[in-house]
């Protein structure tokens, strides 16, 4: 039996309802996973940051135990003294430009 006209174009209009309602779906999901890619975007920097400080301060650490140790430690002190100067001098050329 074939379908009338009418039959049709109710199956036809279901199944873009149906279309529509998952396209809206999607699209809901689709903000809520760009949301959460924000967050976590977010998140990344203030832990990146934050180990950028840990870093610092381990840094910092090891040369206040340095200056209060051996001449092994008295080695990374001095490495460390010329990192920090070499930094220095970057900054100074920057600023002469």
């Amino acid at each position: 039996m074939s379908k009338s006209p009418v039959q049709l174009s109710d199956g036809l209009v279901k199944k873009t309802e149906k279309v529509l309602h998952l396209l809206e779906a999607r699209q809901k999901e689709n903000e809520r996973l760009k949301t959460l890619v924000n967050q976590l975007k977010n998140r990344v920097e203030e832990l990146e940051s934050a180990n950028e400080v840990l870093d610092d301060q381990y840094k910092n650490l090891r040369i206040a135990r340095a200056v209060s140790g051996d001449n092994e430690s008295n080695l990374a002190l001095k490495l460390r003294i010329n990192e920090l100067v070499r930094e220095i001098d970057k900054c100074i050329a920057l600023l002469n430009r």
